[in-house]
């Protein structure tokens, strides 16, 4: 992956998208080959990662930051970003475990945004969110698309299509397949 590119992943449940992140992200070490990654990751990977339910959403947007990161010092100059992106303002001192998953889905990409990254991995972001917090999604991604480095695992084609020019296929954990986005796509689509 070169740098600025928007990299999709697509392919059946169990492929090993998921993992493969994990794995860039250093949260997994490969069995056999390696992993060479220039630059600073911001990995929002599986829904509630490093949250904790009996805590309220402020509470978790300190704790995730720095689990990503972020010094307190940070998540104090961007506390303000990170709530207004999410859109949550009301539900700050609330505890998570009263938060939906799309609550917490936009908590966590609200924080993760935020970290100053050169890559950003995002496994199925968008998959809870309503229509307008994914607008809010595609304006970033627009923002950023050519500057930051993003890897998106997602089932959405459209979006994959949308934003991704290349993209990987992968099956059991195989790489049969990779190239230009629409032409990978079509071809995923006519193999299922």
């Amino acid at each position: 992956v070169k740098k600025g590119e928007f990299v999709g992943i697509i392919g059946r449940n169990g492929s090993g998208k998921t993992t493969l992140l994990k794995l860039m992200a250093g949260i997994l070490k490969p069995t056999s080959g390696s992993i060479t990654v220039n630059g600073k990751i911001a990995p929002f990977l599986e829904l509630g990662l490093g949250f904790q339910e009996e805590l309220t959403g402020k509470e978790n947007v300190y704790l995730y930051g720095a689990v990503l990161g972020l010094s307190k010092r940070q998540i104090d100059e961007k506390y303000k970003e990170i709530v207004e992106f999410a859109e949550l303002e009301e539900f700050m001192h609330t505890k998570l475990k009263n938060y939906s998953s799309g609550m917490q889905a936009r908590l966590a990409f609200s924080i993760a945004i935020q970290v100053e990254s050169d890559i950003l991995l995002i496994d199925e972001v968008l998959a809870v969110g309503d229509i307008s917090y994914q607008q809010k999604c595609f304006d970033y991604f627009e923002r950023v698309k050519g500057n930051k480095t993003i890897i998106l695992v997602s089932h959405d084609l459209n979006l994959v299509n949308r934003f991704c020019e290349r993209s990987l296929l992968l099956q059991h954990g195989d790489l049969p397949k990779e190239g230009k986005t629409e032409v990978l796509v079509r071809y995923y689509t006519k193999s299922k």
